[in-house]
């Protein structure tokens, strides 16, 4: 009651003081400063975490949750995760293929960047043009996922490269 009384007289003193209407302003902004301020400190503030802390005794997944979760991206179609499963798979096989075949890896190096040779070496045209990389050349990389969606989506391009993988041999 006191504040609502104050602030009347307040405001019919300001219509005849030039001092009282400055100072009004003031207090009129430093409140508008303060609830704005206010607000930004409620939008920024730490949000309590959605997940409880991990117990010790959990366990922890590691490379093969990362390599999921790629592949989960990459069947969504996001290109990143799609060129980096392919990186892996393609490294994989050939790491493969070197211990099977008993090649040291100077001469895998060499084979992958002869198209024919990787051809004879593991008998199937469509992991010959996975495995196959040009020398020194990051697009080439990248190459065939830029091929497999345009042949018709990635996602079936792989899985067919992938089955082709675990029937060599």
């Amino acid at each position: 009651m006191a504040a609502a009384v104050v602030l009347g007289l307040l405001l019919y003193y300001a219509q005849y003081s030039g001092s009282v209407q400055w100072g009004l302003g003031l207090v009129f902004l430093g409140v508008i400063a303060f609830l704005a301020w206010r607000q930004v400190l409620r939008g920024t503030a730490e949000p309590a975490p959605l997940v409880g802390p991990v117990s010790p005794e959990t366990i922890r997944t590691g490379e093969l949750d990362a390599l999921s979760g790629s592949m989960q991206r990459a069947a969504r179609g996001l290109r990143y995760s799609q060129m980096l499963v392919t990186s892996r798979a393609r490294v994989a096989f050939l790491e493969h293929v070197r211990l099977t075949l008993g090649l040291s890896p100077e001469a895998l190096r060499r084979l992958q960047r002869d198209p024919e040779a990787l051809r004879r070496t593991v008998g199937d045209e469509r992991l010959a043009e996975f495995l196959h990389i040009r020398v020194g050349d990051m697009e080439e990389r990248f190459g065939w996922v830029l091929q497999a969606r345009a042949r018709g989506g990635f996602t079936r391009e792989f899985r067919e490269v992938l089955s082709r993988m675990e029937a060599w041999r």
